[in-house]
């Protein structure tokens, strides 16, 4: 008995102390918690939040991955930089445009030596920048005075969830992505998703090496690809409209740096994010290369103006880094920042001593070889498959005729006319306040439309000329002289210079978003501050600019939900189920014949979802995607010819068909649900062809060995084709 007892009081010691341990725990666990700060104690909330999304499948892993590739490697870096901090907006603008850069040169590089980003060499990186990440930011919240001074307002946060809303509406129901682009892009990344390097080889899909193609985005959209593990469509598609939302974000960083003031944020974010039909429009074709530029373009413009401003290093190495890998993501994009440089200088260099000017030009020079040492290899893939032959050959420079005609229908798009009229009213305010944004706005719209139109220089150079002329003879300057009596003599008379194929009017146009959206949000920032009621009652005007602001975002909104053009869609749901059907069920070296059509003079295009069949399924098609023109000219010729029989094709010409289908050893034959030249009723029931998947309006034909063998019509035989 005593025993048991003491047995007893024993185990009763033992809970006891275990109680008062785990009590203690909880005071400790409590007690830290407490100490943590408001912002510390948001972040692991959040962090719950990431890991119950990551358990939601694909599309959860996605929306953890774009924030972890977009701002972690940007964040990192600007951190470690011994620079003064932006505001909030400037800095996640930054953060997107290094980030991009980031992964950008180390794919170049690894694939220049030879490595693959492999999976587990993929996972570690992530993991490893994961952490860091994670550190940074836990240590920064817990820092008063530290690095993070990020408090966004709740007006642009409710603003940006109106874009995303608008975004994720305007693609609901789309089952592949739009247009041309698209399909290449798709391929793209499905190449550098299986083997881990930049996509400039396309084998074994298509015959084409050493592709001077900007990939930039690509390797970005194949990492999201292999970390999420969401479909390659779907990753295009969400990631894209993802992107564009917050591009206009970035627009919105811009505005607030150059303006100097958040409000500008504020409209230029509905500008460019709501009431411009651009970038939004961008999804109708496909246009991710370009958006990823331009998402880029804020960030870059901000470093190179605090490099101006301040100078330092670290400045320096920002901007270089950002445009080394602006050349990697989009070549246009990239002339349209060297434009907007030229204009961020000219403003800021007005009135400035010679000896600062003076010490501006060795850094940019610097910044120049920069920028050619981190992308040497690119640059002479560009040198040898795209500039050389292009200067070899008479007009392989120029552009011109319908291919440079200015499209009234993009320039005067619906709300154009509102974007334009702000923006310009913008301008006015601006230049009336003296704000030097609204001068570099203004320069650059006007380079941009140079770019574009390179004759223009001839008619504007004899007026600088005559203005530097007077000038020189004041002041007594020879250079100047010598130059004005230059200029004079570039006139439309003597020189005319051509268009580049390179910078085309419509590019400008879709384009022109991001100016005047910058100049819209300052607009719109000196008309509230020069209302007498935001003096006399500032609280009152605040809550009513905020209830106009979300009001005219609202109707933004809700008018771009179908800014899709149901044109440009060339595969249904029914494409799609038909070519994940023809992935597992037919051969993997299967020959597909598919509907075709014209597109430019040099390309052709598929008409229907039969032409996704290569970048889903692996399948060899009739019609490749347009990076076929790469290509060696004997293989581009008869692709073209092959597609132009199919394209050309009208009743009673059945035999070009047959024959056709004959030579090129075609298998199968996929007729998709948008439909073209060629119609199910020209093989179906007839010997040597056999209708194995019909559904939602997609027709799949197996061709017999017999059919191909014998394959010729004689009117009243058994082979006669139906006209």
């Amino acid at each position: 008995m005593c025993v048991t007892l003491r047995y007893a009081q024993t185990q009763f010691g033992i809970i006891a102390w275990r109680l008062g341990a785990t009590q203690k725990r909880v005071q400790y666990a409590t007690m830290c918690f407490t100490t943590l700060t408001p912002s510390q104690r948001i972040f692991l909330a959040t962090l719950v939040c990431a890991g119950a999304l990551a358990l939601t499948g694909p599309v959860g892993r996605l929306c953890l991955a774009i924030p972890l590739l977009l701002f972690a490697p940007g964040y990192l870096l600007e951190r470690a930089s011994p620079t003064a901090r932006l505001p909030a907006l400037p800095r996640l603008s930054l953060w997107m445009g290094l980030s991009l850069s980031l992964i950008a040169l180390l794919y170049l590089w690894l694939s220049t030596v030879g490595l693959a980003l492999g999976t587990p060499l993929l996972w570690g990186l992530a993991a490893i920048l994961a952490l860091i990440s994670l550190a940074a930011v836990w240590q920064d919240l817990g820092s008063a005075s530290g690095p993070w001074p990020l408090t966004p307002s709740p007006l642009l946060l409710s603003i940006f969830a109106m874009i995303l809303w608008a975004r994720v509406s305007q693609v609901d129901g789309l089952a592949l992505p739009a247009w041309v682009d698209s399909l290449h892009h798709a391929l793209m990344v499905r190449v550098a998703a299986e083997t881990g390097m930049v996509p400039t080889s396309l084998r074994p899909y298509l015959p084409v090496d050493d592709l001077p193609y900007h990939w930039g985005y690509h390797v970005f959209t194949a990492t999201l690809l292999r970390l999420s593990g969401l479909a390659l469509p779907d990753t295009i598609i969400v990631s894209g409209q993802i992107l564009n939302a917050l591009c206009c974000l970035a627009v919105a960083g811009l505005a607030h740096y150059l303006w100097r003031r958040p409000s500008a944020a504020v409209g230029a974010v509905i500008a460019a994010g709501l009431i411009s039909i651009m970038p939004a429009y961008y999804v109708s074709w496909g246009r991710y290369t370009q958006l990823s530029g331009l998402l880029m373009l804020p960030g870059l413009a901000i470093a190179w103006g605090e490099a101006l401003r301040k100078s330092g290093r670290w400045r320096w190495v920002l901007a270089t880094l950002l445009l080394a890998g602006l050349s990697l993501v989009h070549m246009r994009v990239l002339i349209f920042a060297l434009a907007l440089f030229v204009a961020q200088a000219v403003v800021w260099g007005v009135g400035q001593p010679r000896r600062v000017l003076w010490s501006r030009l060795l850094p940019t020079l610097a910044m120049g070889a920069g920028v050619a040492a981190l992308t040497a290899p690119w640059i002479w893939l560009l040198a040898r498959r795209a500039l050389l032959p292009a200067l070899a050959s008479a007009d392989g420079l120029v552009g011109g005729g319908s291919y440079n005609a200015l499209s009234a229908s993009l320039l005067w798009s619906p709300q154009n006319e509102l974007l334009m009229s702000v923006g310009l009213l913008g301008a006015w305010l601006g230049l009336r306040r003296r704000a030097s944004v609204a001068a570099v706005m203004l320069i650059w719209v006007a380079l941009l439309s140079v770019e574009g139109n390179p004759w223009l220089i001839v008619y504007l150079a004899p007026g600088v000329g005559a203005l530097l002329l007077i000038w020189g003879l004041r002041r007594r300057r020879l250079p100047a002289i010598l130059v004005g009596v230059g200029l004079l003599l570039l006139n439309p008379l003597s020189v005319e210079l051509p268009y580049l194929w390179l910078i085309t009017n419509d590019v400008v146009v879709i384009s022109l978003f991001m100016p005047l959206g910058v100049l819209a949000g300052g607009g719109a920032t000196l008309l509230y501050t020069a209302m007498p009621a935001t003096r006399r009652w500032p609280r009152v005007a605040g809550l009513v600019a905020a209830a106009v602001s979300l009001g005219v975002a609202g109707y933004g909104a809700f008018s771009q939900r179908d800014v899709l053009n149901q044109n440009t869609v060339l595969a249904t749901a029914d494409d799609r189920a038909a070519i994940a059907w023809a992935d597992a069920n037919t051969p993997p070296d299967a020959r597909f014949l598919v509907n075709s059509t014209g597109w430019l003079t040099t390309a052709r295009r598929g008409a229907d979802g039969g032409w996704w069949l290569l970048p889903l399924a692996g399948r060899w098609t009739t019609a490749p995607p347009v990076l076929y023109t790469y290509g060696d000219p004997d293989y581009v010729r008869h692709v073209n010819a092959v597609s132009d029989i199919v394209a050309g094709y009208t009743p009673g010409q059945a035999q070009s068909i047959l024959d056709l289908i004959a030579s090129e050893k075609i298998t199968h034959i996929y007729l998709g649900a948008k439909g073209g030249a060629l119609k199910p009723e020209l093989f179906s029931g007839r010997p040597g062809f056999r209708t194995i998947y019909q559904r939602g309006g997609v027709t799949i034909i197996a061709v017999e060995a017999v059919g191909r063998s014998s394959m010729k019509l004689r009117h009243g035989s058994k082979w006669a084709f139906p006209a």
